[in-house]
C-alpha cells in the first residue's frame, strides 16, 4: 500500500513568495517543488501573458498552502516582491523567503533558510551563490563587480552576493527600504533592498546556496537585457554611492555648516516640507496665545480620513474612524472601514482590540512606537514634547497655520511630518515617507467636549 505523503503544517510567521513575470511552465514546477518543502507558499503574478496564471491558479485549486496573486501590469521583481510582502504583513506573516520562478534557487534549502531566520528575526538572511559548471562566465565575473560595489556602499562584508535573491526578509524592514526610494522595483531590486536594510540597521546572515543556470530547454527564461539593464544597473550605484557620501556619511559627521546646509538644500530627506523659520513656542506671543486655544482640555474626539498611498498601488486605501484622545490614558484609534478595530496607544505601548478577537500587542516594532508617540505629542500640542521629538518649521497667518516636523531620530519610520490647521483645532496630519508614499488624515470638527463615560474608558483604553 502507498505510503501517503505527509503535509507540511502551515507556519504561522515565514512564508515562500514567488515572484513571476512569463515564467512559462516552469512556474508550476517550482511552487510544486516549494511545497514539498514548506507551507504557505504565495505566488505573484506580475502582469504576466504567457497563461503561466492560468496553470499556477488549477494548481492552487487542489493545493491549500498555495494562495496565488495577480498584478494587474508588470512592475518588475521589486513591485511583485513589494506587493506580497505588504499583503503578508496584513495577513500576519513577519517574514518571506523570495523564491526565483525559474527554478534557479534551491528549493530544497528552504527549511535551512527558515530555520537560520527563525533563530535570528531581526536579520536579512542571504543566500551565497555556488554555481556549477554550466554558469555563464560574463556572469560570474560580473557579480564580482557587484559584491565590490555592495562592499563599498555599506562600508563591510555584510552583503556576500548582493545579485542573488534567495533571502529571508524580515517583512516589514524589506517594506521600509523600499519606502525610502522610488527606485528598487525592478533589476535593481535584489541588491538596492539589501544596500538599504543594511543602511537602516538591518543585522545579514550569509549561507552557501547552490545555483543552476537552466538551459531554454530545461525551461529556463530570462529577460534580462545586456544594454538596457547594465545601463540600469550603473545607475543604481551612481545613486547609491552619491546619496552615500552626499547625504548619510557628511550629515553624520555634521561637517561643516554652510556645505551641510547646501546639501541639506539640495538633497534634504526624501518628501520633507521646508517652511518658515523655526518657530520659538516660549517666546513668541502669537504662537503661543495659537497652542493655548488649540491645547486640549481635558477629553477630545474627532472623527478623521485616513488616505494611505502606496507606490505598488494604483488608487489610495482609505480608512475612517474616530481618533480619541484622554489625558493619563493614551491616544485611540477607531478604524470604522475597511475593517472594524481599535489600535491604542499608550506609556505600555501599542494594543490592537478587534470586534470579535482578543487584545494583543501590537507587533514589537520600535519605529511605529515612535511615530504613534509622535502623533501623540501632535494630538496634544505639547510643545516641548514636539520640541525633543523633531526638528520644526512653521508659518503662520490669519487664514491658519503649518509646522513642519523631521524627526530627529533618523531611522524613524517617516522623513517628515506636516501639520495644518486653524485657531480651533488641528485639520490635517501629513506622514510622509517618501515622495511616492506617504499617509494624509483629515480630521473633522471636534465631538462635544464632554468627558468619556466609563464604558467608553474601558472601550477605547485601557
Amino acid at each position: 500500500m502507498a505510503r501517503r505523503r505527509a503535509v507540511n503544517p502551515p507556519s504561522l510567521t515565514h512564508l515562500v513568495l514567488i515572484p513571476s513575470y512569463d515564467t512559462g511552465p516552469r512556474l508550476a514546477m517550482t511552487a510544486a517543488e516549494a511545497l514539498r518543502r514548506w507551507n504557505p507558499v504565495w505566488v505573484v503574478i506580475d502582469g504576466s501573458r504567457d497563461g503561466s496564471a492560468e496553470e499556477i491558479r488549477a494548481l492552487a485549486r487542489h493545493a491549500p498552502g498555495l494562495r496565488v496573486i495577480e498584478r494587474p501590469r508588470n512592475g518588475g521583481k521589486g513591485a511583485a516582491v513589494a506587493t506580497g510582502a505588504a499583503a503578508a504583513l496584513a495577513g500576519g506573516f513577519t517574514h518571506v523567503l523570495t523564491l526565483d520562478a525559474d527554478g534557479q534557487h534551491p528549493a530544497d534549502l528552504i527549511p535551512a533558510f527558515m530555520a537560520a531566520s527563525q533563530a535570528r528575526p531581526e536579520a536579512l538572511i542571504l543566500g551565497r551563490p555556488i554555481f556549477g559548471p554550466e554558469a555563464p562566465a560574463e556572469r560570474i565575473q560580473g557579480r564580482k563587480l557587484s559584491v565590490a560595489l555592495a562592499r563599498l556602499e555599506i562600508l563591510g562584508p555584510g552583503i556576500a552576493d548582493p545579485l542573488f535573491g534567495f533571502r529571508v526578509y524580515p517583512a516589514d524592514a524589506l517594506l521600509r527600504a523600499l519606502r525610502s526610494t522610488r527606485w528598487g522595483r525592478r533589476y535593481d531590486f535584489d541588491h538596492e533592498t539589501a544596500v538599504r536594510m543594511v543602511w537602516n540597521g538591518t543585522p545579514t546572515h550569509n549561507l552557501p546556496a547552490p545555483c543552476r543556470y537552466l538551459s531554454r530547454e530545461e525551461g529556463g527564461i530570462s529577460h534580462f537585457r545586456y544594454g538596457r539593464d547594465n545601463a540600469f544597473l550603473v545607475w543604481l550605484h551612481v545613486r547609491l554611492l552619491a546619496e552615500l557620501l552626499l547625504w548619510r556619511w557628511l550629515r553624520r559627521r555634521r561637517w561643516g555648516g554652510a556645505a551641510a546646509a547646501l546639501l541639506l538644500a539640495i538633497a534634504g530627506p526624501a518628501g520633507a516640507v521646508r517652511a518658515a523659520p523655526i518657530p520659538d513656542f516660549a517666546h513668541d506671543s502669537g504662537w503661543t496665545a495659537l497652542l493655548a486655544r488649540l491645547a486640549p482640555v481635558g477629553e477630545r474626539a474627532a472623527a478623521f480620513e485616513e488616505r494611505r498611498i502606496f507606490p505598488f498601488r494604483r488608487v489610495p486605501l482609505v480608512l475612517t474612524g474616530i481618533a480619541r484622545l484622554a489625558p493619563g490614558r493614551g491616544l485611540s484609534l477607531e478604524y470604522l472601514t475597511p475593517r472594524r478595530r481599535i489600535v491604542i496607544a499608550d506609556d505600555r505601548g501599542l494594543l490592537v482590540r478587534g470586534e470579535s478577537e482578543a487584545d494583543r500587542p501590537a507587533p514589537a516594532d520600535p519605529r511605529m512606537q515612535a511615530a504613534i508617540g509622535g502623533l501623540s505629542a501632535i494630538f496634544r500640542l505639547d510643545p516641548a514634547e514636539l520640541a525633543r521629538r523633531f526638528s520644526i518649521e512653521g508659518e503662520r497667518s490669519a487664514a491658519g497655520w503649518r509646522l513642519s516636523l523631521v524627526p530627529r531620530d533618523a531611522a524613524g519610520p517617516f522623513a517628515s511630518l506636516a501639520v495644518a490647521g486653524d485657531a480651533a483645532q488641528v485639520r490635517e496630519i501629513d506622514l510622509i515617507v517618501s515622495p511616492v508614499q506617504r499617509i494624509e488624515i483629515r480630521l473633522g470638527p471636534p465631538q462635544a467636549a464632554t468627558a468619556f463615560t466609563s464604558a467608553e474608558l474601558a472601550r477605547y483604553f485601557r
